[in-house]
């Protein structure tokens, strides 16, 4: 039966991207380490990319063992997310889907519940520099121009994911996105109180200017700001440092594993 309406098309659509199954997350998890074993252009070090393996290795190895309905409600889906230092299965609904030249175009989706997270081991500065065979005293550079996005503060000792890699020499794009219910407040960038995530970017033409846009998208509220080197690496530590926001996960499976 071919889909004549719009409702029906959303429908067809949707199942055919989605996942619904234990089987579904499986079978798109595997691509997805085979993916990550290729390592192309190459994305990261070998001593990362071990342990990312590893991580997924254990992830994957729980979805085999639990037990995880098949989910029948309209817009209901799996989703996992790839947070460098943890993967996470979510549950999740899709609303406001729009069809752009007959496929999926923007999509609403929002997280119903965590269902599984499994985190990395966490390192201290010594053993973290120790691993990728560089000076303390770097590791606290790193830390303090925000370039270990994925470090975190306990107390007054900073821990690091043993999946985090080297700092790259040039500027990497990024998003950091703040819990729910989470507020960070600072009075060097009192706008991150207002905010629920925010963008930072290179210019292209000049690279000693950065654009952070900080938006809420409750609220509606947006703005943008020029920063220079130190100011973005100041504005990234303390959104780091805070541990009230993570960056926006690699949200990875494959479209068509019905298809094969």
């Amino acid at each position: 039966m071919v889909a004549n309406n719009p409702f029906e098309i959303r429908e067809k659509l949707f199942r055919e991207n989605y996942l619904f199954s234990r089987e579904d997350i499986m079978k798109s998890f595997e691509m997805f380490i085979d993916h990550m074993r290729l390592n192309e252009h190459p994305r990261c070090s070998p001593i990362a990319l071990k342990n990312q393996l590893k991580l997924c290795e254990r992830f994957l190895d729980t979805i085999k063992k639990c037990k995880l309905p098949v989910l029948t409600e309209l817009w209901n889906f799996y989703e996992y997310r790839f947070l460098i230092g943890s993967i996470v299965l979510d549950l999740c609904n899709a609303s406001e889907i729009e069809i752009e030249n007959d496929e999926l175009g923007t999509i609403s989706v929002t997280v119903e519940h965590t269902l599984i997270e499994i985190e990395c081991e966490y390192l201290t500065v010594n053993q973290f520099a120790a691993m990728h065979q560089v000076d303390e005293k770097t590791v606290g550079q790193w830390i303090c121009k925000g370039k270990l996005r994925h470090a975190k503060k306990v107390g007054q000792n900073w821990l690091i994911p043993n999946t985090q890699d080297k700092p790259k020499r040039v500027f990497d794009t990024v998003q950091y996105v703040v819990k729910a219910d989470e507020k960070i407040t600072n009075y060097e960038f009192p706008t991150l109180a207002m905010i629920e995530s925010v963008f930072i970017s290179q210019d292209n033409s000049d690279k000693k200017i950065y654009h952070a846009h900080f938006r809420n998208f409750t609220s509606g509220y947006s703005c943008e700001m020029d920063l220079s080197r130190d100011e973005v690496e100041r504005l990234e530590y303390i959104i780091i440092e805070s541990g009230k926001a993570e960056i926006e996960a690699t949200i990875q499976y494959n479209p068509y594993i019905r298809d094969e």
